[in-house]
């Protein structure tokens, strides 16, 4: 899922600073690509609980309680590049879900499989990669996107790149 990519924090700041039209517009690319998968992750998230109580909304679980339209809610993206983390890598686009539900539903059985009580009723398939890279829809939705979303983010990059280059020779 992850991809490097060098200069790429360096060559956003120079388009805001140059060419702000063109940042806007590479965006507005980046955001259609991620768009898609979010959409198709928001599709997998089941109408209805698949477990018996967790629509329940008492006790200590009333923030983490079932709720379909929340979780499809808390599926979003963001153009914004984050904070260096402790290897000095950034994130230029990113794919969240904001919901303690949808964090549940996506990540619950990564570790121990789809064992016991709890995640064979989930239901959803865990898809993806590696054991921290699998999950139920966000992960599901960019692997049956078969890479055409990070293809796309990388081609708006490197257009970006040539029209600003462009720009400053020219």
């Amino acid at each position: 899922m992850p991809v490097e990519l060098q200069n790429a924090v360096a060559l956003s700041k120079a388009l805001k600073q140059y060419t702000p039209d063109l940042a806007k517009e590479t965006q507005k690319e980046i955001a259609g690509h991620l768009r898609k998968v979010v959409n198709q992750a928001r599709g997998f998230v089941p109408a209805q609980s698949p477990l018996s109580g967790w629509g329940n909304q008492t006790g200590i679980w009333e923030y983490r309680a079932f709720n379909a339209g929340l979780m499809k809610r808390g599926i979003g993206y963001s153009t914004t590049p984050t904070k260096p983390n402790k290897r000095g890598f950034r994130s230029l686009a990113t794919i969240f879900n904001k919901s303690a539900a949808g964090a549940i539903y996506e990540t619950a059985g990564r570790k121990s499989g789809v064992t016991g009580n709890f995640t064979p009723k989930l239901g959803g398939q865990l898809k993806g990669d590696k054991q921290k890279m699998t999950g139920r829809a966000i992960f599901r939705a960019f692997e049956e996107d078969q890479g055409k979303a990070t293809a796309g983010v990388i081609k708006a990059i490197e257009r970006s790149a040539a029209k600003f280059n462009a720009k400053v020779k020219g």
